[in-house]
């Protein structure tokens, strides 16, 4: 059986739209990602916030999952914003789901898509969760608090509004591996786009770096050393972007 294909240009309402759109077609598939290899039956629509209909499209189908599951719209956009290749689709089956029952669905997992979803909303979560306090800000000469990460899904927003309710200073929370970087400063939150970043530290922050990787060192009974125990209370991929390892 063929399918349509609608590929996005990964925005929230090019998403809505696209569920909009491919409401009829029950082949439908939906992505955003680049390297998206269609098949040679597939027909291929491209989604564009840009587009004149888009909002309205949007809209309404925004309006509609409000009526139905307001929290839905926050689990949507947390899905979107992960790192999983098939985050428009998995988005898209849920809402299904969800319109199908008129109810909230997240406790039907039993269906394979609702699942998936949930599976999603529960990896966003612990890698949130594990950041608030993996992350370590850095004292730059100028006075800012630098920190920079490369999570596997797109949560600065998230991390950001924690930080902002216990930092009382300006600081910048940097993507590496998205090359952006949210910065505070004491009133409002802007974003820029920055792949890399030459960040010199203040005199005092050298040495704070200094004591902690002493402290690290020092503080372990080596003949209890346990790797496996490390690696999943402080998984390696984390461990680049704090000094005390």
């Amino acid at each position: 059986m063929s399918r349509t294909v609608f590929i996005t240009d990964g925005s929230e309402a090019a998403f809505y739209a696209a569920v909009f759109r491919a409401w009829q077609r029950p082949s439908a598939h939906i992505t955003s990602a680049k390297n998206f290899q269609p098949l040679i039956t597939d027909e291929v629509k491209t989604v564009s916030q840009a587009e004149e209909e888009t909002a309205e499209q949007s809209r309404r189908v925004n309006s509609a999952l409000l009526q139905i599951d307001a929290r839905a719209v926050s689990e949507i956009r947390h899905i979107l914003a992960s790192g999983n290749i098939q985050k428009e689709q998995i988005a898209y089956l849920y809402l299904k789901e969800i319109f199908r029952y008129r109810a909230p669905a997240r406790d039907k997992t039993y269906l394979g898509c609702v699942r998936a979803a949930t599976d999603v909303l529960h990896a966003i979560g612990k890698e949130i969760e594990h950041l608030k306090g993996f992350i370590r800000f850095r004292e730059t000469a100028a006075g800012v608090y630098y920190a920079a990460c490369a999570p596997d899904n797109d949560i600065l927003p998230q991390l950001a509004r924690h930080f902002i309710g216990r930092l009382a200073c300006p600081f910048i929370l940097h993507d590496i591996s998205r090359a952006y970087a949210l910065c505070y400063n004491g009133a409002a939150v802007a974003r820029i786009e920055a792949a890399e970043a030459d960040v010199p530290l203040s005199a005092s922050e050298e040495e704070f770096a200094a004591l902690w990787a002493s402290y690290y060192q020092n503080v372990a009974i080596r003949a209890r050393t346990n790797p496996k125990l490390q690696d999943r209370l402080m998984p390696r991929r984390y461990r680049k972007f704090m000094p005390e390892t």
